[in-house]
């Protein structure tokens, strides 16, 4: 079964019932450089580096891009399709359908990139998948969420367990207003800690066999782990991982008993 044509499917059927006519994707160059291919479309296909302005885009192979697919040219939908299969693996695609004009969206989502924690100036990845629904529901406040979902119709990703994932946005028009700062807590700085610590405990430790049904509850489940192991204040990594297995087997053997 091929998940990522599912899902790319299913995106493109939902704009054509909104009469949307494209799509805008942000692609993490962390693991692929993909600006040597850009410039072999005809029509030119639209992008920008969403570091722009930000002393981080020195490194333009390595920033994150905001690319416009026009649905109706068959050459940029079929190298869509086959940069989502490419990157799945590592640096997912993270898709926004939106009805703003490209550089009033590629402006926005920059000020949300350019974020802080307690007033230090610092970059907020909000588009790598494998934690991008948990922002949501764990870590932003509720203008954080707004300030994502306004330029949003909707927003789509794979899921750990290759299924099409969407979250509904505002749709707001594209106005004057001004995007403002997402300024971090410490609680939301270490809650995001906690997600990243949950997602390298993952990769690097083996969990016992069918403890968990998919790998979105392992993942939720060992988050959650991570954030009761720093409010017991276990931070060191060795000490931290053996605790948070050692609690994940008995929480899931007490749900087997009840």
């Amino acid at each position: 079964m091929d998940s990522t044509k599912i899902w790319l499917d299913k995106i493109q059927h939902t704009c054509r019932q909104f009469g949307q006519g494209y799509i805008d994707i942000i692609v993490d160059q962390c693991e692929i450089s993909v600006i040597p291919a850009l410039s072999g479309f005809s029509p030119e296909i639209t992008w920008c580096s969403l570091y722009e302005g930000l002393p981080e885009d020195i490194y333009r192979e390595q920033a994150p891009l905001l690319i416009r697919i026009d649905l109706a040219e068959q050459q940029q939908v079929l190298w869509l399709y086959e940069l989502a299969r490419e990157v799945s693996l590592k640096a997912p695609l993270l898709v926004v359908v939106s009805c703003w004009p490209f550089s009033d969206l590629a402006d926005w989502l920059r000020r949300c990139i350019d974020a802080s924690h307690e007033g230090r100036p610092g970059v907020f990845r909000f588009w790598d998948t494998r934690v991008f629904p948990e922002l949501f529901t764990d870590i932003l406040d509720e203008a954080g969420k707004a300030q994502l979902k306004r330029p949003a119709l909707f927003w789509s990703w794979m899921d750990r367990d290759r299924r099409p994932a969407m979250l509904e946005g505002n749709g707001a028009v594209a106005s004057k207003e001004t995007c403002q700062k997402i300024d971090f807590s410490d609680a939301q700085f270490e809650a995001f800690m906690c997600l990243c610590d949950a997602e390298n405990f993952l990769s690097t430790q083996s969990l016992p066999a069918h403890i968990f049904a998919t790998k979105e509850a392992a993942f939720s489940a060992c988050f959650n782990a991570m954030q009761a192991a720093t409010k017991k204040r276990i931070l060191f990594e060795e000490e931290r991982d053996t605790w948070v297995m050692e609690h994940l087997c008995k929480h899931q053997k007490e749900e087997v008993i009840h």
